[in-house]
């Protein structure tokens, strides 16, 4: 089963991002969020040593800071997409 991850898009949307299979190391999802938090900065490749996940949440230069906002399954989602760009998240 694939695991949703929210983040919070940089025009302020809700922003779900899906990684399926295992990620034990967590690297797949961190390259994720390396990506989308990509500013100005299209040329440096992920580092899994480097580019943290605490790194990425606390701004890499060319980069925006982003961290998870959530965790949660498809169920925990609206199946409605008509309204997606109003969806908030809570706990």
């Amino acid at each position: 089963m694939a695991k949703r991850y929210l983040t919070i898009a940089a025009d302020g949307r809700l922003s779900i991002t899906e990684i399926t299979g295992d990620d034990p190391d967590g690297n797949r999802l961190d390259k994720a969020l390396f990506e989308l938090s990509r500013t100005t900065d299209m040329t440096t490749h992920f580092d899994p040593a480097v580019h943290t996940r605490d790194a990425i949440a606390a701004g890499i230069s060319g980069h925006r800071a982003l961290a998870l906002t959530a965790e949660c399954e498809d169920t925990d989602l609206p199946t409605d997409r008509y309204f997606r760009d109003a969806w908030e998240w809570s706990d």
